[in-house]
């Protein structure tokens, strides 16, 4: 059961993280698109094309019966702040920022829990 719950909130998650963070490098995300989702290539606005490819993914996990916002994961907007919170400070190990392909702040976790209303 705790995989499915982890594969739900992946799919919710992820589509929102690539919308958040995709600004700092759109071109890595345009060539995911036409690669992974054989999206065509829009060589002036490569944003479109990434938009279209984080769209793709979107559609295809809910295709196979995922959910696809925060409330069909039982989650209300109400608890963005505390979720966010969690989500930066939740580990003794935790510096208030979640690091990666960007690191983001709490501030930053909260426009993308926004992103999965």
């Amino acid at each position: 059961m705790k995989a499915i719950v982890i594969g739900a909130g992946l799919a919710v998650s992820m589509p929102a993280v690539f919308t958040y963070t995709m600004h700092h490098d759109v071109t890595r995300f345009a060539k995911n698109a036409v690669r992974i989702w054989g999206c065509q290539m829009d060589f002036e606005h490569p944003e479109r094309t990434a938009k279209e490819g984080i769209e793709t993914l979107r559609r295809f996990l809910v295709s196979i019966g995922m959910p696809k916002n925060f409330e069909e994961l039982g989650a209300k907007e109400e608890d963005i702040g505390k979720l966010a919170h969690t989500c930066c400070f939740g580990s003794e190990h935790s510096d208030g920022k979640v690091h990666g392909f960007m690191t983001l702040e709490e501030k930053d976790i909260e426009a993308i829990y926004r992103l999965m209303l």
